[in-house]
């Protein structure tokens, strides 16, 4: 029978005594520092813009212009977070509407117990509207409110000393702006301002 090389074994050996010396790290860090995850508010949102541009039409044109005011919190004690990536999209129904990242985001570290403000901007036109979408629409219109959904995606890293750790939290916001007398949105969403749900 082939003799088996010690080698092999000796390289899954250290991988393993590495593996777990690292999670053991990770495990103290947790328990010493406890970290918490950012919390994210937003704070206004503007609708200046929201229409069809032929509700009849089979493929009607959405345009839209919506301004955020959002703050983003470290309510660590002893851990800052640096901020690698941060892209922001709203969506209709389930539909992308556009998607932002450089006109409001530069990369930051963010220290601890600070607040942090950013401010993305979505404005322009989505054509090939699903039937979905269109009846969403009227359907809103109808119950005298319309909905929408900011989602952002974020690259960060904890840092504390010599350690950092990466993180990829996804953040939900969710916004409804009631139509007003004459039947357009209005201008400011309702409630605000408002917790947004994050999950790592």
């Amino acid at each position: 029978m082939p003799s088996s090389d010690p080698s092999r074994g000796g390289c899954c050996s250290r991988f393993c005594s590495s593996l777990f010396s690292l999670g053991f790290l990770i495990l103290i860090y947790w328990l010493i520092f406890q970290p918490h995850q950012i919390r994210v508010y937003m704070n206004s949102a503007t609708l200046s813009n929201f229409s069809l541009s032929d509700p009849t039409s089979t493929s009607p044109s959405l345009s839209y212009n919506l301004s955020l005011n959002i703050s983003l919190r470290n309510p660590n004690r002893k851990i800052g977070i640096y901020y690698d990536r941060l892209s922001a999209t709203a969506f209709y129904n389930g539909s992308q509407l556009s998607q932002t990242e450089s006109n409001f985001f530069e990369s930051f570290f963010q220290h601890t117990k600070s607040t942090r403000m950013v401010y993305p901007v979505f404005e322009g036109s989505q054509g090939d509207l699903s039937k979905d979408v269109k009846d969403a629409f009227n359907n809103d219109k109808n119950d005298g409110a319309y909905n929408l959904d900011v989602k952002l995606n974020a690259k960060l890293r904890h840092k504390l000393w010599f350690i950092k750790l990466s993180f990829k939290p996804r953040i939900d916001c969710w916004l409804r702006f009631p139509l007003t007398a004459n039947g357009s949105a209005s201008m400011a969403a309702e409630p605000v301002p408002r917790k947004c749900r994050v999950k790592y």
